[in-house]
């Protein structure tokens, strides 16, 4: 079925279906607007603009939904996220300004983790919006990151995935580790004593390391090309066992996880 009362809202950029019932979108009206599908004997009849959501100033170009956590994730072209409540489609917190407009966002079903992609640059933050960890993953506008998806493991494991899909025409797999980090014993000499020292002990960080690399080109011909194609799209398997890649010559490719 084809709904066009959609264009009144503006050109649509994203769309995200929380529930077979709920659908998403947002685009350049910058306002987030959640859809209820109506159903007759199984078949779609309508759809009825549940709530607009107002926040953005600059184009929405990409959107993630969580319903265990009842969450809902807007990135723009303005630099920033802003999360919603899933549930009654309120204004929860914006995450702080990113460095670039963003090009992909998606969240943990596991963890509540969300991911924003802007530019080169990689952020992960709490289901707070508190931040855990940032990395940039390339340098130039080449490596610009187009898309981006997590792989999950099992709920006790801490340690998470994260699969980004450049301009460059790289697949980079991230995975998370945590640090230990020293906490200083006492204040240093340049700075004034204005609180009692920490007392000697070590606190944990997340951080981001470059698993591994797939180059598209490199896989068929067995030597990388000067002008690979962007990945444009990723997803993986629904039992995590293969990544599907898409590229903007509309190619599909499929590697295992344990290839």
């Amino acid at each position: 079925m084809t709904f066009e009362n959609l264009a009144a809202w503006g050109r649509c950029l994203c769309a995200v279906c929380p529930t077979p019932t709920t659908i998403v979108t947002s685009g350049t009206s910058t306002v987030v607007c959640v859809w209820e599908l109506s159903m007759t004997k199984g078949r779609p009849r309508g759809l009825r603009l549940q709530q607009a959501l107002y926040g953005h100033t600059q184009a929405v170009t990409c959107l993630a939904a969580s319903v265990t956590f009842s969450l809902l994730v807007s990135g723009s072209q303005d630099c920033t996220c802003i999360l919603w409540d899933l549930d009654h489609l309120t204004h929860v917190i914006r995450l702080p300004a990113h460095r670039e407009g963003i090009s992909a966002i998606t969240i943990s079903d596991v963890s509540g983790t969300i991911v924003s992609c802007a530019g080169a640059h990689l952020s992960l933050w709490n289901v707070n919006g508190q931040p855990l960890a940032s990395i940039t993953t390339a340098w130039g506008p080449e490596g610009s990151i187009t898309c981006c998806c997590l792989m999950e493991g099992p709920a006790w494991d801490t340690s998470q995935t994260i699969i980004t899909g450049s301009q460059d025409g790289m697949v980079r797999v991230w995975r998370t580790e945590d640090v230990k980090m020293s906490v200083p014993e006492q204040p240093t000499r340049e700075e004034p004593l204005t609180q009692p020292p920490s007392p000697r002990g070590h606190k944990w960080e997340k951080n981001l390391a470059l698993s591994r690399e797939l180059d598209v080109s490199l896989a068929l011909t067995g030597k990388p090309s000067k002008t690979s194609s962007a990945v444009t799209a990723l997803a993986v398997s629904r039992n995590q066992t293969k990544l599907l890649v898409g590229d903007e010559k509309g190619r599909i490719f499929c590697w295992s996880a344990d290839g």
